[in-house]
């Protein structure tokens, strides 16, 4: 267990006032029907967060969960020789992981749980099979490293805490709509109208707040963590291909078509907004060449 894994578990604490708050919202509309104990229904939902480790259920749930989709024939066909022979440096008899593909124009991969491995679609299609080899090796690093399991609860507790900001927004929505539908009628229907409307606004915006404290968290301390996965993808061997495939990256946006790859990142799913966070990649380049060097003078 690397540094990153211990410093990781900073943006989960930021998000458990917020999970508190919307879980107890759905213990007591649970609790209208059925009689369970406020402290063993918290229990049970925060226990759910092994479903995101459990193998079946990634293959199941956390996949689709992720707005990620299992590969191809095609694309599993490229992927799984990086696949193994990254987990054959790793010394990794057994490699248990589930691949995912992100449908994204970016050049991105991602890890999540304790087996999951995601590659955007772009990724598959334009890396060589040598860049696509650095990347899978940067990813399993993360699981190497335990950088994933604070990662994952984070994303588990995310879950009420999201359910809940969409419900005010809606609730928001409905009460202006009503709002403006009463006070047509009725102008004394205007002060009660606006306090039930300013409660939904306020509401939805502080179980967003929890959310963007969480990612600005998550920026601060997942920088180390790429890096650390960067150093142990280079100590097994696949520094030069992961290089490659940062530069590559920095290429992308310089070219053209870059404006409109752009507006598709713009778009991304809420796992990516809250839970991702990259140095510069000429940061990343030029550290690991710096290790690469010094791992030629050791020679």
């Amino acid at each position: 267990m690397e540094s990153s894994a211990i410093s990781a578990i900073i943006p989960v604490l930021a998000l458990l006032p917020a999970w508190i708050v919307s879980t107890s919202i759905f213990w007591w509309c649970f609790s209208l029907i059925f009689s369970v104990n406020f402290f063993v229904f918290h229990a049970v939902i925060a226990l759910g967060a092994g479903l995101m480790f459990f193998l079946p259920t990634q293959r199941l749930l956390v996949v689709r969960l992720l707005g990620t989709r299992l590969p191809n024939a095609l694309e599993m066909e490229r992927l799984t020789p990086s696949i193994k022979i990254v987990a054959q440096s790793a010394r990794l008899h057994t490699p248990r992981f589930v691949i995912a593909i992100d449908e994204s124009a970016d050049i991105n991969a991602f890890a999540c749980g304790g087996h999951i491995l995601v590659v955007s679609s772009y990724a598959v299609q334009h890396l060589s099979d040598a860049e696509l080899t650095g990347v899978v090796a940067h990813e399993m690093s993360h699981h190497l490293g335990a950088h994933t399991v604070a990662l994952s609860i984070g994303q588990w507790l995310s879950l009420p805490i999201i359910t809940c900001a969409r419900l005010g927004f809606f609730l928001q929505g409905t009460a202006l709509r009503i709002e403006k539908f009463l006070i047509q009628r009725h102008r004394y229907f205007r002060t009660p109208s606006k306090l039930i409307t300013s409660l939904f606004t306020a509401t939805a915006w502080i179980f967003q707040s929890s959310l963007v404290s969480a990612h600005l968290l998550n920026n601060i301390v997942g920088k180390n963590a790429e890096f650390q996965a960067d150093a142990r993808a280079v100590s097994l061997g696949f520094g030069p291909q992961l290089s490659s495939a940062l530069s590559r990256f920095t290429l992308t946006n310089k070219s053209p078509e870059n404006e409109s790859r752009m507006r598709h990142l713009a778009k991304k799913q809420w796992h990516e907004k809250i839970f991702s966070s990259h140095p510069a990649a000429h940061t990343r380049i030029a550290r690991i060449e710096a290790q690469l060097r010094t791992q030629q003078q050791r020679r």
